[in-house]
């Protein structure tokens, strides 16, 4: 069977749902993105890959804080997901609402896939880059070297291979060399998935292949020494299907923006 997958990432959600962010109403640009996953064919897994709120939103206290509407919002999809932390997140307080343990290496099993999820949030450095932690380097190495010959997806926030932007190759994650040298070690390795750039990555680098994907919020111009909105661009989301034979097929797919102050139509 077929495991079907839908990626949202970097919501940047803002501790009130009408503050703006870069010109846009996050909230309704999820609210977009989860209305037309609502009306597609099922899928059997939400990942949400990171900087799902900005800053932290405020931490845990009420429900009106970023995390607890981002619940609001997932659940309604019924299926189950999977939260990744971002360099804008705040990993306790989204543990604490979510439930999961996003600091940590969470391997899901499925029948012909396993999939991997890692924190890449260790050592920030206080411009938005990232790295993992030597100690998941040690567990993902570990994860990899079991069952070699089931199929495995990685999903993590930061991007591990440059896209060719100055400022954003400079915030990319730190320790990318010993992460991508486990991965080419790795055949059995198909996917590694992220967010953080704000736009469509697709790169095949041996047996993988490196997706970034476009925000649910705003989206970055690609290939810039500093950086730059594409104003015009609306919301993003990736679509994954993870094939019984161990094939990765994909496609994004964009919605037309919003103006700031219109929700999306019900």
């Amino acid at each position: 069977m077929n495991l079907r997958i839908a990626q949202i990432t970097d919501c940047h959600l803002q501790a009130e749902a009408s503050t703006l962010y870069k010109g846009i109403n996050a909230d309704h640009h999820l609210d977009q993105c989860l209305a037309w996953l609502q009306a597609q064919e099922a899928v059997d897994l939400l990942l949400l890959t990171g900087d799902l709120s900005h800053f932290g939103s405020g931490g845990v206290g009420g429900s009106g804080t970023a995390y607890h509407r981002l619940q609001q919002k997932v659940v309604k999809l019924n299926v189950p997901n999977i939260w990744l932390t971002g360099n804008h997140d705040n990993s306790e307080a989204m543990q604490q609402v979510c439930g999961q343990a996003v600091q940590q290496v969470r391997v899901f099993d499925y029948a012909a896939w396993r999939l991997v999820a890692l924190d890449t949030t260790h050592q920030p450095d206080g411009r938005g880059g990232g790295s993992l932690s030597d100690a998941s380097l040690v567990q993902l190495e570990r994860v990899l070297a079991v069952d070699a010959g089931i199929s495995v997806c990685i999903f993590m926030h930061h991007n591990a291979l440059a896209v060719n932007s100055a400022w954003q190759d400079e915030i990319m994650l730190a320790n990318a060399d010993a992460f991508n040298a486990i991965v080419a070690a790795h055949p059995q390795v198909k996917g590694v998935v992220c967010g953080h750039v704000h736009q469509e990555f697709d790169l095949q680098q041996g047996a993988a292949r490196y997706l970034a994907t476009p925000s649910s919020a705003v989206q970055f111009s690609c290939q810039q020494q500093n950086f730059q909105l594409e104003p015009e661009l609306g919301p993003g989301l990736r679509l994954l299907q993870l094939t019984a034979k161990g094939q990765l097929q994909t496609q994004v797919q964009r919605l037309p923006k919003l103006a700031a102050g219109h929700a999306p139509c019900p």
